[in-house]
């Protein structure tokens, strides 16, 4: 337990030390807007951000380009984006995000349980993601990012759709950086 106590209180110290230094550094700074395109497991379409605070964003994305012919899913939705600005020497900042959506899937199921005939049912869902990305800026206006993200997606009338989703995209940024 002392053991723990102390490594507790050493990485205490070295992040206060890490802070201190890191008053002196100048950080990155999002930009006001970015407009781009996202490629998601589910489906692709734009994405357009919003800064609201120094570290944060709002985005809106529609995604209207089905990927999976089996679940030919499209998804719109918003989410709050919390930014981990880096030193301006580091091009690349680490984020975390939670969105809110609405989707619409075709969910195939078999007729019964030994057979392979399927029925079609359209679903509309409600449903929400948390995850992680990292966004580096390639050049002065554009930046690349990943994603892993957790979706749930809730169906009234079936099964819910979820699932750990990569996503990847290109932003295009503009407005300035303030």
């Amino acid at each position: 337990m002392r053991a723990l106590v102390k490594i507790g209180a050493i990485g205490m110290f070295f992040c206060l030390l890490n802070s201190f230094h890191s008053f002196s550094q100048e950080y990155n700074k999002l930009p006001k807007h970015t407009i781009g395109y996202r490629y998601s497991t589910l489906c692709q379409g734009i994405a357009f951000r919003m800064k609201v605070s120094p570290g944060s964003q709002l985005e809106a994305f529609a995604g209207p380009i089905e990927n999976d012919q089996n679940l030919k899913t499209t998804i719109m939705g918003g989410r709050f984006i919390h930014t981990f600005l880096q030193p301006v020497t580091m091009p690349i900042n680490p984020y975390i995000f939670i969105g809110l959506g609405y989707a619409v899937s075709e969910i195939k199921t078999p007729i019964h349980s030994y057979s392979s005939v399927t029925q079609s049912e359209i679903a509309n869902m409600l449903g929400y993601s948390t995850g992680i990305g990292l966004e580096a800026k390639v050049i002065e206006k554009i930046s690349l990012l990943v994603e892993a993200s957790n979706i749930t997606l809730y169906n009234a009338h079936g099964p819910n759709l979820g699932g750990i989703s990569i996503n990847f995209g290109l932003n295009f940024r503009f407005g300035g950086e303030d």
